[in-house]
């Protein structure tokens, strides 16, 4: 089952609100997973291991030891594939921010360990996650913090891991779907 599949069927029985609830109202994740086409075109070409098509390799590496190092399992969920065929065709803004939040990574690995976030190890990337999750986020009048930054490269990676038949089968979801109540007929007067 794709992404698409699993999302249709999530979203008919629950609803995009509830589907992913860490993702905020304003995520450009929550339009993506919104659009149906675009998510089986993204995941059709992450399936394939197609070359990445917005970010560089070095970037797609990051993105996907980052992914794992937040949710284990993302790498066989193809979520940093997945999440560079989204921001190819993403807007200006979208894709300079989503930037700016893996740059964070960087930023905090140089200054902590004077290495980059790639020549970490496993215990220096969590340990790194962890102080940037921890640290306080910049009042709404400021430029963004480091932790806004881990927040919003979260956001992406929540949202496309648990879009994932992988996330949502951890999750619980099985498959089958069901209405609460039988959809009636939207007639008043009905059929006799």
């Amino acid at each position: 089952m794709d992404r698409r599949e699993v999302l249709q069927r999530l979203m008919g029985t629950l609803g995009a609100g509830l589907a992913i609830p860490a993702l905020g109202a304003s995520h450009p994740m929550r339009r993506h997973l919104a659009d149906h086409a675009g998510v089986a075109a993204a995941d059709a070409k992450a399936s394939v291991g197609a070359k990445p098509e917005f970010l560089s390799a070095g970037q797609l590496e990051t993105l996907r030891s980052a992914a794992e190092r937040i949710l284990p399992g993302s790498t066989r969920a193809k979520v940093a594939p997945f999440i560079d065929q989204l921001l190819a065709v993403d807007t200006p803004e979208n894709q300079r921010r989503f930037l700016s939040a893996l740059e964070t990574l960087d930023a905090g690995s140089t200054t902590r360990y004077h290495r980059s976030w790639r020549a970490l190890d496993e215990a220096q990337q969590v340990e790194l996650l962890t102080a940037l999750s921890t640290a306080d986020p910049a009042a709404p009048e400021e430029p963004p913090a480091p932790r806004d930054g881990f927040e919003h490269l979260k956001g992406w990676i929540v949202g496309a891991y648990y879009s994932s038949e992988t996330g949502m089968r951890e999750l619980g979801w099985t498959g089958n779907v069901f209405f609460a109540s039988f959809p009636g007929c939207p007639h008043p007067e009905g059929h006799g």
